[in-house]
């Protein structure tokens, strides 16, 4: 079962005005499924396989020369080696739109090589995993589901595979292929009591001793693990919002996962009854709102997607910087709201001097639209896709 994804229109746009085309994501995104139905009559490499890369390594300008058309290069980060003769390629023909696509499993790493080799040359494009809008649009039975399963793509288009043999599987692949590339695991079983513990700190202030201290490694390693799993792709560190408000405000970062169905099953969290009596409903809500911000608005934390907190404990959930707009953005797990528990009136005032500010609730009520009440929106991100 194919289903749709949204990005589909901005990778085709990009390969006609750009050389160079990568998609970036997690491991298991559907970045090369994708690549390939959008682009059926490409050529298509994988540095997957050895033979491959050793080709690459050994001669990057013969390697690269033998394609004549449209080549998609898949994990890219397994050879450097070919951004700089890329660069070459590209240069001598710039009007040649969307030859190279490529993709690629570690995100920041790549952005720097990128930056360095191809600047202005390349349109860089993230493919997360589904949103349950796509799963939406796609007619896909139970899409609700996705609040616990998440959203990779072979979940939904294999009835027939485990969810719980999946993620193992994932996590298992991850550290013996991707991680040990990035970062020198001795002890196994630390990872993954590392990753279970920050699962459990979803949609919380970053707190590195406490995470050092309750794995029984150093504050270091924690912090080398967390950019491993951020530069892969696993994991969001969203910033909190700076402006000269005349607030004091906190520094560190919130962690949220990049899928929700892997926080979930970190958690032991497999049905609906699990996640709605789980203690850590409201935070996992949380990351699932999250996720949908950017997966259908293409927002990037820390450029336009934040949090607010100051030290008074005053926080609203996320706020998205858009020129003169910003929107204050609560998520609330329950289908009813306290607006006691509401934080605009308190942070709104102090944005209005600079920017229009629009407040909205991001809940479970049963309506499929977006309802505008006296001092806010609310909306089912289950039911509905917001757009900021």
């Amino acid at each position: 079962m194919w289903i749709e994804r949204t990005v589909t229109e901005k990778v085709l746009q990009a390969a006609e005005s750009r050389p160079v085309v990568m998609v970036t994501g997690a491991r298991q995104t559907g970045k090369s499924s994708l690549l390939k139905k959008i682009f059926p009559k490409s050529q298509y490499v994988t540095f997957d396989h050895l033979r491959q890369v050793e080709a690459a390594k050994e001669s990057p300008q013969q390697f690269l020369q033998q394609f004549k058309g449209q080549t998609i290069l898949d994990e890219i980060q397994y050879v450097p080696e070919l951004f700089r003769e890329l660069k070459i390629q590209v240069d001598s023909n710039r009007e040649t739109y969307g030859k190279w696509i490529l993709t690629g499993s570690q995100r920041f790493e790549l952005m720097q090589q990128v930056s360095e080799s191809l600047a202005g040359r390349i349109s860089v494009i993230n493919l997360e995993t589904l949103s349950t809008l796509e799963l939406r649009n796609s007619k896909v039975e139970h899409s609700d589901n996705g609040l616990w399963y998440g959203g990779y793509p072979e979940l939904w288009s294999n009835p027939k595979l485990d969810p719980a043999d999946f993620f193992e599987n994932y996590i298992r692949t991850y550290i013996e292929r991707d991680l040990k590339q990035l970062i020198e695991v001795k002890r196994l079983n630390d990872f993954r009591r590392f990753v279970k513990i920050i699962a459990s700190r979803v949609g919380q202030l970053l707190n590195y001793r406490s995470i050092a201290k309750d794995v029984g490694i150093s504050d270091v390693t924690v912090k080398n693990w967390l950019h491993a799993l951020e530069m892969g792709g696993l994991i969001y560190l969203l910033p909190p919002f700076f402006t000269n408000i005349g607030k004091r405000l906190i520094k560190a970062a919130k962690l949220y996962f990049s899928d929700h169905g892997l926080a979930c099953y970190l958690l032991g969290i497999s049905d609906a009854e699990t996640w709605h009596n789980h203690t850590h409903r409201g935070n996992l809500w949380e990351n699932f709102v999250l996720l949908e911000l950017i997966k259908n608005n293409y927002l990037v934390p820390g450029r336009e997607l934040f949090f607010y907190r100051d030290q008074n404990g005053v926080e609203i959930d996320f706020l998205i910087e858009q020129g003169e707009k910003i929107t204050l953005l609560e998520a609330k797990s329950g289908e009813a709201i306290d607006k006691r528990k509401l934080n605009f009136n308190k942070v709104a005032p102090l944005l209005k001097k600079n920017y229009r500010v629009d407040c909205v609730v991001a809940h479970t009520p049963i309506d499929h639209n977006i309802v505008q009440l006296k001092n806010y929106k609310s909306f089912n991100p289950l039911k509905v896709n917001f757009k900021p």
